[in-house]
């Protein structure tokens, strides 16, 4: 050591001077990388690079740096510090930006200067985003200088990409750990059945994550947070004094809204007498409450309790403020769920109650004074109850054109639905055999005449008066045969529709004494057959009105009166149905027999919500006849 200090003494001054220069400049390069090594954030990083950077380019002027943090801010460095070196450079770290590329800049140099200054600057990319840039002057514009300097800074530029990349990615695995940490408090959370089982599951958990001596968590009630579970207890008295402090203190905190570390930092002001009297009373220096939020209101509040030689970092208040967050609601939820079902009835009409009566919820108070205004109008006021039911119409004369005797159908001329007239023909009966009838007895009868006349010129008495009664037997006989042949032509009895019958398809075919043949019914003079339901016949009365719709004629509506009621019921479609007949008042040329719809009969004013709900009071009171009384 000593041999290198004579050594160097006995060096010229120039020689010497210089030695002493180079250790300098090394002893300040030593000092750069220790201070770029020790920053505690991006911007001491940010000059610590920048001025060991500059020093590496002996011919640098001045250098700055801006650049762009994800989360929105800006962190501008310059050297030398407190330099308008930005100002200088704003121009080149622009252009750098916009063309996402190195560029070289030759500002105007300054009156007298002996070499102009060229500035140069590169982008710094990060996964193709521009974050920002970095530039640094040199005196002159050689080339060699410049592409020694260009070099340097795109080296350095590099070092500080990199360095961005590690942060991001310290930062993502950080994150990473929360949301792992979070999401194994929400699985502790769920996978135990009932409340309080999942809330001493979550504090002892946390207790021993964290490294606390105690962690507790409370949910509000009428009068306040309280102690829902202490980790490593099972069961805790609500009158002890660690309870009566535990919720004192979250109850600090609640009412705050804020998290409350104890002791305070020195930029906090919030009160912390209840975590003081906690921490005095148990022994814990240091205390954590973080209160916990879900549906715009504060829910409950989780304490975290340790000694005084582990306090709560910053860090750590984050990550456990995210965690009472996230696991607040979710024990809430499951608090909600393990209730009594009339607790939870009345604490939702007690919701809705507050929100109907309280501020804001325009829209509901509307609903339920539109609602109270239907009650009120269903209760009083009246209208007309009609009965309903499906309705037919038929002929209230229908006549049925039956076989006089046994025989066969030798033509026929109208079928159903063909309007006739009174007389019209309808179908022709064979009558050959009626017609040799009548022609066999009217030979007869001029044989008995002949034989007639020939015992009245013998004058003989006894054969006239026998002669006389054949004679007359031959013309009943022959009335008769007159009779039947005219019953051979079925004609229509008044003016109608053939409601029934078609012969066309039968023309040859026999058919018997008394069999229908066709039915007729009259175009004007209509009856109309309600089918009503058992559960409303009562409520109909002879004379009673209505309404009649016919669905071939939905425009139309045909007023009725109800002429009978039949008492005898019939099944249809599994419902037990009443006849009633009616009389339309009014007729119509397009109505026809077999015409279906829906017929309405008046029956009386009643009340709107009677004439809803009928229906379902009915079926209760029966319901309730059968199994409950």
């Amino acid at each position: 050591m000593f041999a290198s200090t004579e050594g160097a003494s006995a060096l010229r001054p120039p020689e010497r001077t210089k030695l002493l220069d180079e250790e300098r400049v090394a002893v300040l390069e030593q000092a750069l990388w220790k201070r770029l090594d020790d920053a505690a954030d991006l911007q001491a990083l940010l000059a610590a690079w920048l001025a060991l950077q500059c020093g590496m380019i002996s011919f640098a002027i001045c250098g700055a740096v801006a650049l762009r943090e994800p989360g929105g801010g800006r962190r501008l460095a310059s050297w030398p510090e407190g330099d308008d070196a930005l100002a200088r450079l704003h121009s080149t770290i622009d252009l750098a930006v916009a063309q996402r590329r190195g560029v070289v800049q030759k500002p105007v140099a300054a009156a007298g200067a002996s070499l102009s200054p060229a500035q140069i600057a590169y982008p710094i990319i990060v996964d193709e985003k521009i974050l920002g840039a970095a530039a640094v002057e040199i005196r002159g514009d050689g080339s060699a200088q410049l592409r020694l300097a260009a070099r340097q800074l795109q080296w350095g530029v590099a070092w500080i990409r990199e360095r961005l990349r590690l942060d991001a990615a310290e930062d993502a695995a950080h994150m990473l750990r929360r949301l792992t940490g979070v999401l194994d408090m929400l699985a502790v959370a769920l996978e135990e059945e009932g409340f309080a089982p999942a809330c001493r599951a979550c504090v002892t958990e946390l207790a021993s994550l964290q490294s606390c001596e105690r962690v507790s968590i409370s949910f509000a009630q009428e009068s306040g947070v309280r102690v829902a579970a202490i980790s490593h207890s099972a069961h805790f008295g609500k009158d002890l004094n660690l309870v009566r402090l535990l919720n004192s203190a979250m109850n600090e905190a609640v009412d705050q809204h804020a998290v409350i570390s104890y002791p305070p930092r020195p930029d906090e002001s919030h009160v912390v007498r209840a975590h003081s009297e906690l921490a005095e009373s148990h022994g814990c220096g240091a205390i954590l409450t973080t209160p916990m939020f879900a549906k715009d209101k504060f829910i409950g509040a989780m304490t975290f309790e340790r000694g005084k030689d582990r306090p709560f970092e910053p860090d750590e208040i984050e990550f456990l403020d995210c965690l009472a967050a996230a696991l607040g609601p979710v024990l809430d939820i499951r608090r909600r769920d393990d209730r009594w079902l009339i607790v939870k009835a009345w604490d939702s009409c007690h919701t809705h109650a507050h929100e109907l009566l309280g501020p804001g919820h325009v829209g509901r108070k509307l609903a339920a004074l539109a609602l109270i205004v239907s009650t009120l109008a269903f209760a009083v006021v009246t209208d007309v109850y009609r009965v309903t039911a499906n309705a037919s119409i038929e002929g209230k004369v229908q006549r049925a054109i039956v076989a006089p005797f046994n025989g066969f159908i030798k033509e026929a001329h109208v079928r159903a639905g063909d309007e006739v007239r009174s007389g019209d023909m309808l179908a022709t009966l064979d009558d050959r055999e009626f017609a040799l009838e009548r022609l066999r007895w009217i030979t007869e009868r001029q044989k008995k005449q002949y034989e007639f006349e020939r015992a009245g010129g013998a004058r003989n008495r006894a054969d006239t008066r026998i002669l006389g009664a054949e004679m007359q037997e031959s013309e009943a006989q022959i009335r008769l045969a007159d009779e039947q042949l005219a019953r051979t032509k079925l004609q229509a009895p008044f003016d109608g529709l053939v409601v029934s019958g078609d012969l066309s398809q039968s023309i040859g075919a026999a058919v018997q004494r008394g069999q229908v043949l066709f039915e007729v019914a009259p175009l004007d003079d209509w009856r109309v057959v309600l089918d009503v339901d058992e559960s409303q016949v009562n409520e109909i009365a002879i004379g009673a009105g209505g309404e009649l719709l016919i669905a071939a004629l939905p425009n139309e509506r045909f007023p009725l009166v109800v002429e009978k009621i039949t008492p005898v019921a019939k099944a249809d479609e599994g419902v037990n149905t009443f006849r009633v007949e009616a009389a339309l008042r009014a007729s119509s040329p397009k109505l026809r027999p077999g015409m279906r719809g829906v017929g309405k009969v008046e029956a009386g004013r009643r009340r709107i919500g009677w004439i809803w709900t009928r229906s379902l009071i009915d079926w209760f009171e029966i319901w309730s006849w059968r199994w409950l009384d």
